[in-house]
């Protein structure tokens, strides 16, 4: 029976300046398993072959591959073990980085073979695996799948590979942030600017401290509560757009299915009727010409949109087009297409719709690229037009549209009219918000909106970013960028400065002279020691319980230019480096007397995974041999000298 257990390591640490996931393995087999590896290598590579798998990352598939290659030469279980872990993170959406194989034999202290009758930890011999991580949940379970799949070894080809990685993508998108945020995160990362996840939903703050700046999805903290209020009411919103010459559908509020064919009779066929304050198309049925269908459409926008106010208006020509807005300029555009299904003579519409519904990218997931297909009430009334019903089977070769209006797939931001560009800037002001989505309707959006009957006819705040960033077809283009340079425009950084001083005997001195000298240059800092937080010298209750959640709470403050942490070196090896990072990391001369064993050597070496680029590291006459191996394992371009002179001479912006 296996016996492991999970370490999270969100801060630098001995591995790396990125987040790991340990798993602690007390009991790892000796056994040959390159004939193992060998058959998960002949499953895995057909499976990749085969596209069956959902993720867009534009790195999944060629970190999937590489590591499918490399399985055959696993050398033990421990080393199989990881890479199928890695390989399905990949196939989840997150590929991750090879960290020298991530395998260490390690005394580590855990509950690693305790008996049930005690609860303490022990310390005992056991393999260490370390993988990259997003979310440390989504990693565990891909650490036991792979064991689920390594224990399917006799009978493989029974082992529902596609079923598993798909119900663990979908896990996936529980739990991580979606695609919109990541997005902008993927931009800061480029620009070297923090950020900080604040729940377990959207929320996201930019920055640090007095520097910072908040998201949530597609919104930020400038997206006016009254602008998303304007934006959610539709007949609104048509009205302010009209008063600027933005081109919109004439219609009207309606109060029931009888009055919403009486407003269709008043402003001409074709119609369409939706919810007054829904989005993402939802409860939107288009091109209506009936009273049957006007009818019908009217209790599903009430049924999907779950409200009474629904709105029924002209129905604008063309296909639908997404422009989106940053600031004052147009980004990006994309173009959605209609959703057909090709007859064979054989199939219903319902299984003709199974079967495209089978593709993998398909799913009701935030992050699949396409939807599920969905035969609902404006899908009937589609087909109706054609004489078709859900059981009808269409002759072989003929084309069904099910729904008119599908996933926006294609890039056509090249494209645009520069009027209809300025007009959808327009429209965003006039609502009030600094990120918009607009729904446009055209049959060329090369040409004017009003020379083609053309129509803006939705206005959206929070809009997903994905059909701009992984469209399925065209260029993707860099929204995540022109958010990111909005909220911090050229020159601005978020930072403020992390200093770290290692406790020692003698640190405690330290730690308050370094305070002494921020007071009195009157900067408004932070400070974690000895199990407390607090700023500008009064301690505060955070509710947190440890020193990682005091200093994020720290960071969130809106006031501090600077935060002090005392930070402990051996805490750091077994748990990793409480801080983000340390701009400044200061050794006290007694901090590394003494036998180096091994968890200090790891101590030393998350401590200086923490120090970023241009960092400077400053040690009180530390042994030669504590600052050789300090000026051996830091960054080539941090600083590093084994004095205090200057330690305290820290430049504020």
């Amino acid at each position: 029976m296996r016996s492991y257990q999970f370490v999270g390591l969100r801060g630098p640490n001995r591995w790396s300046s990125l987040a790991m996931l340990e798993v602690h393995y007390g009991n790892p087999s000796n056994s040959d398993w390159s004939v193992s590896a060998k058959r998960i290598a002949d499953l895995l590579g057909p499976f990749l072959e085969a596209k069956q798998y959902a993720t867009s990352h534009p790195q999944s598939v060629l970190n999937a591959t590489n590591i499918v290659e490399q399985l055959p030469s696993a050398k033990s279980e421990c080393e199989l073990w990881l890479s199928c872990a890695r390989w399905l993170s990949a196939m989840a959406g997150v590929p991750t980085r090879d960290q020298g194989h991530g395998l260490e034999l390690r005394t580590v202290c855990s509950d690693i073979g305790t008996s049930p009758a005690t609860s303490e930890s022990v310390a005992a011999q056991a393999t260490v695996l370390a993988m990259e991580m997003e979310e440390q949940s989504l990693s565990e379970r891909c650490f036991t799948l792979a064991l689920e799949l390594m224990d399917s070894n006799g009978h493989l080809l029974e082992f529902p590979l596609g079923v598993k990685v798909r119900e663990l993508f979908d896990f996936a998108d529980d739990v991580r942030l979606g695609p919109s945020s990541r997005a902008i995160l993927r931009a800061a990362r480029r620009r070297n600017i923090p950020y900080t996840r604040l729940n377990s939903g959207s929320l996201v703050q930019l920055g640090e401290g007095k520097n910072q700046r908040r998201i949530w999805t597609a919104e930020t903290d400038a997206t006016s509560a009254i602008a998303e209020a304007i934006a959610s009411d539709k007949d609104l919103t048509k009205r302010l757009l009209r008063q600027v010459g933005v081109p919109v559908p004439h219609g009207r509020a309606v109060s029931s299915a009888e009055d919403a064919w009486v407003a269709s009779t008043e402003i001409g066929f074709p119609v369409v009727v939706k919810p007054c304050s829904a989005n993402h198309q939802r409860g939107i049925s288009i091109e209506l010409t009936t009273k049957d269908e006007i009818l019908k459409a009217y209790d599903f926008a009430v049924e999907a949109g779950e409200t009474d106010d629904i709105l029924v208006e002209q129905y604008a020509l063309g296909q639908h087009h997404r422009l989106l807005v940053v600031g004052n300029r147009l980004v990006a555009a994309a173009k959605g297409h209609s959703e057909c299904v090709v007859g064979d003579g054989i199939s219903t519409i319902t299984e003709l719709v199974a079967v495209v519904n089978s593709d993998p990218r398909r799913g009701e997931a935030y992050t699949d690229q396409l939807g599920t297909l969905l035969l609902s009430a404006p899908a009937i009334i589609e087909l109706n037009k054609q004489g078709l019903t859900v059981d009808s089977i269409p002759e072989a070769g003929r084309m069904v549209v099910v729904r008119r209006t599908g996933d926006l797939t294609t890039d056509c931001t090249d494209e645009v009219h520069p009027e209809t560009a300025e007009q959808a800037v327009i429209a965003a002001r006039i609502v009030g918000l600094d990120i918009a989505g607009l729904d446009v309707l055209a049959t060329d959006i090369s040409r004017p909106l009003l020379e083609q009957k053309g129509a803006v006819v939705e206005v959206n705040a929070g809009p997903s970013l994905s059909p701009h960033v992984s469209p399925l077809y065209g260029k993707p283009q860099k929204v995540g960028d022109a958010i990111m340079n909005m909220l911090f425009p050229e020159g601005q950084h978020g930072h403020i400065k992390l200093i770290g001083i290692v406790k020692s005997e003698t640190s405690d001195l330290l730690v308050q002279q370094f305070a002494d000298q921020l007071r009195l240059r009157n900067i408004d800092f932070g400070m974690v020691s000895n199990g407390q937080a607090g700023f500008n010298g009064r301690i505060v209750d955070t509710g947190c319980v440890n020193d990682e959640a005091r200093v994020i709470a720290l960071l969130t403050n809106p006031i501090l230019s600077a935060i002090v942490v005392h930070v402990d070196l051996i805490q750091s090896a077994k748990s990793g480096v409480c801080a983000p990072r340390f701009d400044r990391l200061l050794f006290p001369g007694d901090a590394l007397d003494g036998e180096f064993d091994g968890e200090k050597l790891a101590g030393i070496r998350a401590m200086l995974n923490a120090v970023p680029s241009k960092g400077s590291i400053f040690g009180d006459r530390l042994p030669d041999y504590a600052f050789s191996k300090i000026s051996e394992w830091k960054l080539e371009s941090s600083f590093a000298r084994n004095t205090l002179e200057r330690a305290f001479e820290i430049q504020f912006s």
